[in-house]
């Protein structure tokens, strides 16, 4: 080998192991860029990591301090619940002694009154009879006898009052309260009355309902009386009161 082919042997050693390192070197700086990026990569992932733990904390300690506070709510609704509870207990067992005092006292007053163990439809009873009996004129007819509790022969329906005199008979159903359905039970009693009282059959039958007191249905029963065509009576003070008295002859 002459030295012309031994340089040319060496030249190309040293290119090859000149684009060798230039390879290597160009290996390394994408190495190193690559590492470079991975460690960029690498922080803002634990960047991620921290801000998202941060944020899980924070809606921890929300959650935490949402528990306490609706914990806190329910036992203040609950203390509020009960406090509610213990003063309608309270105001029931006041309310059941009012109205047993409240008994008492209507007791009492039954009687100072000397209606006792009388019921309300008794009392206005009396009341009606001892009117009537005091004086025996109903819409202008005057009747010679007045009797009250008079039952038919077979027991079975009641007349409160009956008004008697020689062509005609009132028959009065009384009540505390009186109410439209009463009207239509006093209709049924006029064929039952001339059935159980034959010697009456012939009479001119009269009807009529008292009542002591007046609600605010007193103008539809006052309707449903004229309207049926039958009495309707009330108190004023020791006399009957004609509420309506647009009657016809049963």
């Amino acid at each position: 080998m002459d030295n012309t082919q031994f340089d040319k042997m060496m030249q190309g050693m040293f290119q090859g192991m000149t684009e060798l390192r230039e390879s290597q070197a160009k290996s390394q700086a994408k190495a190193d860029l690559e590492s470079q990026k991975l460690r960029e990569l690498r922080a803002e992932t634990e960047l991620l990591a921290r801000e998202s733990q941060a944020k899980a904390d924070l809606e921890s300690q929300k959650l935490r301090e949402f528990q306490a506070e609706t914990s806190l709510q329910m036992r203040e609704s609950q203390a509020k619940s009960d406090l509610e509870f213990q003063k309608l207990q309270k105001f029931q067992a006041e309310t059941g002694l009012q109205i047993r005092e409240m008994g008492r006292r209507v007791d009492d007053v039954a009687k100072q009154l000397g209606h006792i163990g009388i019921n309300t439809g008794d009392f206005a009873e009396e009341l009606f009879w001892s009117s009537l009996k005091a004086n025996p004129v109903l819409g202008g007819t005057l009747y010679n006898r007045v009797v009250r509790n008079v039952w038919d022969d077979e027991g079975n329906t009641e007349y409160d009052i009956l008004l008697f005199n020689h062509n005609s008979v009132a028959i009065i159903e009384v009540k505390y309260k009186a109410k439209s359905s009463d009207i239509n039970n006093l209709l049924k009693k006029v064929d039952t009355f001339r059935n159980s009282h034959p010697d009456h059959a012939k009479h001119n039958i009269y009807l009529g309902l008292a009542t002591t007191t007046r609600d605010r249905y007193y103008e539809k029963l006052v309707a449903k009386a004229t309207e049926a065509g039958i009495y309707l009576l009330g108190q004023e003070g020791n006399h009957v009161e004609l509420l309506s008295d647009k009657v016809r002859i049963f």
